[in-house]
Order: C-alpha cells, then structure tokens, then sequence
C-alpha cells in the first residue's frame, strides 16, 4: 500500500453553527480524500450549509437518506461508509473538529501493520459555554480535557479495557478518534440502526471482541469534541430508554458469532453486573443468581463481582452487609483450613 487516503464521514443533525468548522478541520489534512456529508432532515439550516461546503471544496459530497426523512446517527454514518471510495474510513462528528496531528499515527501504524484493522486515539474537549460544562458535569460525567486510552495495550486485551476488566489499564475511545480499515465492516457489520443513542459505543465493543485494533497517539488529543448544552449526552434519560436493547443485542451478537471464551466470560460478567441493578428485583436476582452460577469461583472471594452485585439486589443495608461479611469469613476459614 503506497497511499494512505480517509474518507470521513459526518453525520448532520442541527448543527448548522458548528459544520463549517468541523468541514474545514478535514478538508486540507493531506490523508483526507474526501469528506462526505449525510444530512439527516435538520431542523436548522444545516443544510444550506452542508450545500455551500460542497459547493466550496472539491472534496466534500453531500448525501441524504433516499426518503430525505431523519433516520438518526447511525443510518446516517452507514449511508456513508457505502458511499465511501476510500480504503480507510474515519468519523467525525458535526460538532466537533480535528486537529492538524489526526491522522499522523494511524498513517504510520497502518503501512507499517497490514494486519492491524483500526486505530484508536485521544480526543481532547472543549465547552462551548460554563452552562454546558455544568449540564455535563450534573449528568454524572467526571470533568475531562482529554479522553483516551489510559496505557498502551496489546489489542488482544483492549476488551478488558473497554469492560473494565483490565487490572491497570482504563479508559475509552471516541467516534472522532478511531480510523478503520473499511473492509472491517464486512465482518463485524455496521452501525445498529435500532440505537438512536451509543451506537457508536455499540460497534467499537464489536470490533474490539473480533478485530485487531491498535493504539496510536493515545498522550496527545488528534481531534477536538464540544460539548454544548445542546448535547444529548447530557440527557441520561434520552440514554436509559436504549441501555437494554444496546446489552441484548451485544450478548445476541457475541453468540452468535462465537466469541471466544476468555472475552465473552468478560462481557457476560459486564452484563449480569448491569442487570443486577435492574429496578425490577426479579430481574436482579436472576442476573445475580446466573452470575454464581456461570462463575461458581466469585462467590468464594472479598469484594468479588458477587458481593457488589449483591448489595445493588438487596441495598447496602445491616443485613445485608452481614450477610456478606458472614459470607466472606466463612470462606476465609474454610481456605485457610485446606
């Protein structure tokens, strides 16, 4: 492979102040072959401008959905992964923007490492207002400057980083961090178009169950997110109406493509820790239940998955903090006596 071109592909929705900025962030990087718009029925005028970028630079091409109606995120990003005629494939987001180092790593490691068939990098953030900060920081995020991976690491173990399985590694990539080989999606599919919400989130646990994908610049940001008070991000009500579908549809997936054990163990693990806290305590208890069951060992350890989940079943009260201290002594001595 002697050239390195992206396609990048940016869904539009109710963006017409933040558009241009994210266009021509991409469009006079050297790797960007082309930029492909899919406005998705704004109800601004971002089409307009999607129109007069076009209009402007010859590597920017404008799509809609066949019906020109609003099909979310997802179906939009799809649209434009079969639209694009690049080898590699990257996002970003219309609100958001690159920076003049976002693809210098993913270049290098690619014509390096023909196997490898995505990287990943840092993003840092920006807060478009003190109010958006505030709306960021009230939905329960932690304030950030920068997200990332927090260490190197072997792209084998990358699932146990996205699980919160990995012992001293910790962290997550963005939409506008990762560039991919565009033939990956023959294996792992595309977007899930029934998520209106973490889509994306959805399909980088996918490629990282069954791809091999490696760290680039993971120190330094490549691309700037902005969180405004617009963002859905912030609405964690928006988010709570998809997190059952985005569980399910990652187990149907897993099985059906037999993921291998060690890492669906990981996930299964992740998914009975999530339906533990179900409000509904028949749900709980039987996540609980096939939690000991599928994993008899964690029963028998300190502060295991078993003990947390116990406490989001039956409330972190005086009882059941007896149990559990009753529970954890009771396999202390009998440990110690074999």
């Amino acid at each position: 492979m002697n050239e390195f071109k992206v396609s990048v592909i940016t869904p539009v929705y109710n963006a017409e102040k933040y558009l241009r900025k994210a266009v021509e962030s991409a469009v006079h990087l050297d790797e960007v072959g082309e930029i492909i718009l899919v406005e998705d029925k704004s109800p601004d005028n971002a089409l307009q401008v999607c129109l007069s970028l076009e209009k402007g630079f010859d590597k920017v091409y404008l799509y809609q959905h066949p019906d020109k109606r609003n099909h979310g995120a997802g179906a939009s990003r799809n649209l434009g992964i079969e639209k694009a005629t690049c080898e590699f494939v990257a996002f970003l987001d219309a609100d958001d923007y690159y920076l003049p180092n976002r693809f210098e790593k993913d270049k290098e490691i690619f014509l390096e490492n023909l196997d490898v068939e995505g990287v990943y990098n840092a993003i840092g953030i920006h807060y478009y207002s003190e109010k958006a900060k505030q709306q960021f920081l009230e939905a329960g995020y932690r304030y950030q400057e920068f997200l990332t991976i927090s260490d190197k690491v072997a792209p084998d173990d990358l699932f146990k980083v996205l699980f919160h399985a990995h012992p001293t590694i910790q962290g997550e990539f963005s939409t506008d961090s990762i560039t991919l080989r565009k033939k990956v999606f023959e294996k792992v599919g595309y977007f899930n178009t029934k998520l209106r919400l973490q889509q994306d989130i959805h399909l980088w646990r996918r490629l990282a169950a069954f791809c091999k994908l490696k760290a680039g610049e993971i120190k330094n940001p490549v691309a700037i997110r902005g969180v405004h008070e617009e963002n859905r991000i912030t609405r964690k009500e928006d988010h709570k109406q998809y997190l059952d579908l985005w569980w399910k549809s990652l187990y149907k997936e897993f099985k059906k493509k037999q993921l291998e054990k060690n890492k669906f163990d990981i996930f299964r693990q992740a998914y009975y820790n999530y339906y533990s806290g179900n409000p509904n305590k028949l749900i709980a208890i039987k996540a609980l239940l096939a939690s000991v069951i599928n994993q008899p060992s964690i029963i028998k350890q300190n502060f295991s998955h078993f003990d947390l989940n116990f406490l989001k079943v039956f409330g972190r009260n005086w009882l059941s903090l007896h149990v559990i201290s009753a529970k954890n002594k009771l396999f202390k001595k009998t440990n110690s006596n074999s």
